[in-house]
């Protein structure tokens, strides 16, 4: 019997690279350092969250049998969750190499790249819901 982590670390991700935009958003309207260092804090435990996060839901998948019907969902709770990290990776490039300071145009590209981080944050979670509620996935039959 393997032990499932994935609904255990799968919330820490969430939170911390939602608070990561939250706090640069708020670094950019109250001038000062504070907001920015604690995004770039924030961004960091998120991107090592959510490798966590996958490395953990990629071993818990090799329990889905291959005839299962939450397959699709599956695979694209995967790619999703794959295309997340990627994205918020290229964040961090990005606000390291610029230090959170950007020009004007680089500054509505970086606010556009993270609201497509958003949508990726809540579509993986979407489809991670959908695995649980509607297919019983990592969920223990009751037995009476």
């Amino acid at each position: 019997m393997s032990i499932n982590l994935h609904p255990l670390v799968v919330h820490f991700p969430i939170a911390l690279l939602l608070s990561y935009i939250a706090l640069d958003w708020a670094g950019r309207l109250w001038k000062g350092k504070a907001f920015t260092e604690a995004a770039w804090y924030a961004l960091l435990l998120g991107l090592a969250g959510t490798l966590v996060t996958l490395v953990t839901g990629l071993l818990a998948a090799r329990a889905v049998p291959m005839d299962s019907p939450a397959l699709a969902t599956l695979n694209t709770h995967k790619i999703i969750g794959i295309a997340t990290l990627v994205i918020f990776g290229i964040q961090a490039a990005c606000y390291a190499r610029n230090r959170g300071k950007y020009t004007p145009g680089k500054q509505a590209l970086h606010t556009v790249i993270q609201l497509g981080g958003v949508a990726l944050v809540l579509a993986v979670g979407y489809f991670g819901g959908e695995l649980v509620y509607t297919y019983g996935i990592g969920v223990s039959p009751f037995i009476p």
